[in-house]
């Protein structure tokens, strides 16, 4: 093993927009498990499909101690205890209990419709603009966040508000901890406030549901509401709003004769979500929540110890040739798709459905209203020091 100075510091690069070069510099060590060092300390990267899913779906890699004090962190994103995505059981199997019915494969294909709604209503605002538009301000961006303040219950005026929250406790290196921890702190008053006004006048929503939980005393505590809350809103947005626009970059910029293949062939969109949800990129450092092992795991000819943390690169595990065939290919008809985009195991991504109808209905009708569209600058400029990978704006022409 190589000698702690010796580590390659992590990340190996921060948000930009080379894909390949990124995801082969996370290919280049010769395991599928190696040792890097992240905020000074030594950790596991784990970077091959087969490992990666291992850790994913294996509840010995705790991502509630993941949150204890003197865990490496990626910078200053750091996660309150108690969000549903930094809980192991039972704790997490009696939260997740409270939404999953929400999120029930019938009930989120019944909100095709009304994405297939506010997807027209924007694009309608959107041609009647002159060009250049920034796309993600007027498009990718409003879609996820009509949808799940809908589902939540959040005012309509209030939905601007949380977008600067949102940038806040997603940053790694973009602003000063106090700064970011700011951003929790005024993101959980607003949804302790909702809440209340929630529990006076209770609605068709969410939030009135999880707070009648709340009321009814032993299913969730005040803190357990809150968190519940931010995570729905930051979750059910931000993602999708960067995936939608990173995958059209990808399509105008990378791979216009596929664009042009979408046009022609709108059946291919499903399947084409898929392999866009493999091929580009979601994290800012390619890497999801870090882990920590609560035993002795042999994985990947590797001997991880009790207390270690383990790193799982998406990317990297979503181009593995041992898992895609020409895994660097571009294929919006690949079959047999399993892709790691959404996670797996008991923490796969709750919203997973509605994100994929949100991309299916926002990339396919943008691509029949407007065939044409093209990408109106020469330097796109990439977030740095972010946990979800974007870009400031997408200006568009068509």
């Amino acid at each position: 093993m190589r000698a702690e100075s010796d580590l390659p510091v992590f990340p190996l690069s921060d948000a930009g927009g080379d894909d390949g070069l990124r995801i082969s510099r996370l290919q280049a060590a010769a395991d599928p498990v190696s040792r890097v060092r992240l905020s000074g300390q030594p950790v596991w990267l784990v970077t091959r499909y087969a490992e990666a899913h291992a850790v994913l779906v294996d509840t010995r890699f705790s991502l509630a101690r993941a949150t204890d004090p003197g865990i490496p962190r990626l910078g200053t994103f750091e996660p309150p205890p108690g969000l549903l995505v930094c809980t192991d059981p039972p704790e997490h199997t009696r939260l997740r209990k409270l939404v999953a019915k929400v999120f029930t494969a019938r009930r989120i294909e019944q909100l095709r419709p009304r994405v297939q709604e506010v997807v027209a209503g924007l694009l309608d605002r959107l041609a009647a603009m002159s060009p250049p538009v920034d796309l993600i301000e007027h498009f990718t961006a409003p879609l996820p966040i009509e949808i799940i303040c809908e589902m939540l219950g959040v005012p309509h005026t209030d939905r601007p508000r949380f977008q600067d929250w949102t940038e806040r406790l997603l940053t790694t290196s973009g602003l000063p901890r106090d700064e970011v921890q700011a951003g929790w702190t005024r993101m959980g008053e607003y949804v302790a406030g909702l809440a209340a006004e929630k529990r006076r006048n209770p609605g068709d929503d969410l939030l009135s549901a999880l707070t009648e939980a709340h009321d009814e005393g032993d299913k969730l505590d005040q803190n357990e509401l809150v968190l519940f809350g931010i995570g729905l809103l930051v979750a059910g947005h931000d993602t999708t709003k960067n995936q939608l626009a990173n995958s059209v970059v990808v399509l105008l910029d990378e791979h216009p004769d596929q664009w042009r293949r979408l046009v022609e062939h709108p059946e291919l969109v499903p399947t084409a979500v898929d392999e866009l949800l493999r091929y580009v990129p979601l994290c800012g450092h390619d890497v999801t929540f870090p882990r920590v092992a609560t035993a002795k795991v042999e994985l990947g000819g590797a001997t991880i110890e009790e207390g270690d943390t383990v790193l799982v690169a998406l990317a990297a595990a979503n181009r593995d040739a041992a898992a895609f065939d020409d895994p660097d290919a571009f294929d919006p008809a690949r079959a047999e798709n399993r892709h790691l985009a959404f996670g797996g195991g008991i923490h796969r991504c709750l919203g997973a459905q509605l994100a994929k109808i949100e991309l299916e209905v926002g990339l396919g009708d943008l691509l029949q209203r407007f065939p044409q569209l093209e990408v109106a600058t020469d330097e796109l400029l990439w977030k740095t020091g972010v946990f979800i990978r974007g870009l400031h704006a997408l200006p568009v022409r068509w």
